[in-house]
């Protein structure tokens, strides 16, 4: 590539990153959720939490330095760009790359991608594990050599942020490399795989002694069946003869399995923390199966089922001046805690609108149907055929792991909802071309 058309990709890249992350902008600050702060903090104050891995806060504060976090989401909206870019030009090649702006400017609109972009949040890496690897199993041979590493380096670190994208990433693996005709495309999507893994394993070695790639999640396990019903009556049945830590609030226990795990006056709090929590999680949970195994399993395909449709955009947009300032108060100068203080969310005036999010439903419901009309038409081999399976492979996995795992919320589907639309999109358009190379060859 000549040096202007670099400079031209660079500027409509640039571009297409400023219309992503137009909520923030309107905000007047990036999106925060809940967890926001503990991602800010780590880094920082050099600790790792027991619930979240430590990976995204290291990659946010060269970008934020302790100074502002704007840096942080404009990386993010540089990141899917790019990706949406090598998406046009792979599937799309005789086309300009000013073709990016438009569709990323339909994206900006009528998908929740943006309100991802901007948020200090890992989840908007969640779309990013699908498209990394659908492009490295698929469309490897229409890559630069470059290109491929990077692809493989930002699918390990996308996998690594989130405890929840390692079961993706093994989905994606397990449903999409048989239908490929060599080795190759194996090596290039195991390998991030094999590299996140090793990277949570040793950390947490590290940090907390466990060879694990979640230490303490068998709290989050603990949640769920509690809540499912199964592991409420194991604890009714045996306490307080089997002395857990929860026993004693057995009958004070909040009615939504949020307040148990992270209300500062929840059980898991009075119990301890969620360490202490945990070293009885796994006996409640293995009696709870033991004695109604149907009972959960039917309650996991509910909260999976549950998940696969709830998807509205806008769920955790509520100020959330009591976990995320007190970070901000601490590491960082005061013109940042004004423009916090002082913006909509935090304010309690950030909604996304509602015609925006009926727009974003239909969007979503049109991708989907439009993603299996691509599997009934398209060659089988083609790469618009190989894009729509993964992103109805994510669908599914993605709402099971979520929702089965840890309960529905609307913005644990909502986070991928802008990938049907997206491979829709640049797939029907790619099945104009007749000459479009199959993939696995």
């Amino acid at each position: 590539m000549s040096t202007d058309g670099r400079s031209t990709t660079a500027l409509v890249l640039v571009l297409a990153a400023i219309l992503l992350l137009w909520p923030a902008f309107w905000n007047g600050y990036p999106l925060v959720f809940a967890d926001s702060g503990t991602y800010l903090s780590q880094a920082i104050e050099h600790y790792v939490g027991w619930d979240r891995p430590v990976f995204y806060s290291l990659a946010l504060f060269p970008l934020h330095m302790t100074v502002t976090t704007w840096p942080a989401i404009g990386v993010q909206a540089l990141l899917v760009a790019y990706l949406l870019h090598l998406l046009r030009r792979t599937l799309l090649p005789d086309r300009a790359v000013w073709w990016l702006l438009p569709i990323a400017g339909a994206l900006a609109i009528a998908s929740p991608l943006p309100w991802f972009t901007s948020q200090l949040m890992p989840d908007v890496f969640t779309g990013i594990v699908v498209v990394a690897f659908a492009l490295l199993a698929f469309a490897a041979d229409r890559l630069s050599g470059t290109e491929r590493a990077w692809l493989i380096a930002l699918m390990a670190f996308a996998i690594a942020v989130h405890l929840s994208h390692v079961p993706l990433a093994i989905a994606l693996l397990a449903v999409l490399l048989p239908m490929q005709r060599s080795r190759a495309p194996a090596a290039r999507c195991i390998a991030p795989v094999i590299l996140a893994v090793a990277a949570l394993v040793s950390v947490n070695l590290a940090a907390f002694g466990r060879a694990s790639l979640a230490p303490f999640g068998n709290v989050f396990l603990l949640a769920r069946v509690i809540y499912d019903g199964p592991g409420m009556d194991v604890l009714r049945r045996d306490c307080p003869t089997a002395g857990w830590r929860l026993c004693p609030l057995v009958e004070s226990m909040p009615p939504h399995w949020d307040d148990f795990l992270w209300r500062a006056d929840g059980p898991v709090a009075r119990a301890g923390g969620a360490k202490l929590v945990s070293r009885d999680a796994n006996a409640i949970v293995s009696a709870a199966l033991a004695a109604e195994p149907g009972t959960e399993l039917l309650a996991f395909a509910g909260n999976s089922a549950q998940q696969l449709v709830r998807f509205t955009t806008g769920d955790g947009l509520q100020p959330w001046s009591e976990t995320v300032g007190p970070s901000v108060a601490r590491h960082f100068p005061q013109f940042e805690n004004v423009a916090f203080a002082v913006s909509r969310q935090n304010t309690n005036r950030l909604a996304v609108p509602r015609a925006l999010q009926m727009l974003h439903l239909a969007t979503a419901a049109a991708g989907i149907a439009a993603c299996c009309a691509i599997l009934l038409v398209a060659p089988r081999r083609h790469l618009a055929t190989g894009l729509a399976v993964a992103v109805l492979v994510a669908l599914l996995a993605n709402a099971t792991v979520t929702g089965g795992l840890s309960g529905p919320h609307d913005r644990y589907q909502s986070r991928i909802m802008w990938l049907p639309p997206a491979v829709a999109l640049l797939g029907i358009a790619a099945l104009r071309h007749a000459t479009m190379p199959a993939f696995g060859r």
